[in-house]
């Protein structure tokens, strides 16, 4: 009996410490880079954005031109306030591409992929 409940705590102790230093890789990583937002591919293939100052899920808006232009009734969604004229300081693309039967998801910024794979990478699409 003694011997199964020290196989186990040592289990839990190590599974806890496998998942911190991944989470202290990451947060490591996110402070080097002075991080703002951060852009998830969840696993129903939906982006969330978060802000990384208060952890917080930003929710979507829909364009008021693209509102009108689509006839978009949905109340779910609110609209987003005008954007102000002034001077652009960033501005980029993001293509995400998941294929069935790959064990990679591409991603795109502007002329640069990002390739993750299982290994070393753990997905689960």
């Amino acid at each position: 009996m003694k011997s199964w409940k020290l196989l186990l705590m040592t289990i839990g102790i190590a599974s806890l410490l496998l998942s911190g230093c991944a989470q202290y890789k990451t947060s490591r990583i996110i402070s080097q880079d002075q991080a703002q937002v951060a852009i998830t591919l969840n696993k129903d293939y939906a982006a969330s954005i978060i802000a990384l100052n208060d952890g917080k899920r930003i929710e979507p808006c829909i364009d008021p031109d693209v509102r009108k232009q689509k006839n978009v009734a949905s109340e779910s969604i609110k609209t987003c306030v005008p954007l102000k004229d002034g001077t652009l300081l960033h501005e980029e693309t993001y293509r995400v591409r998941v294929t069935e039967g790959s064990v990679c998801i591409s991603i795109w910024v502007g002329n640069h992929r990002y390739d993750f794979c299982d290994p070393p990478y753990k997905l689960t699409f």
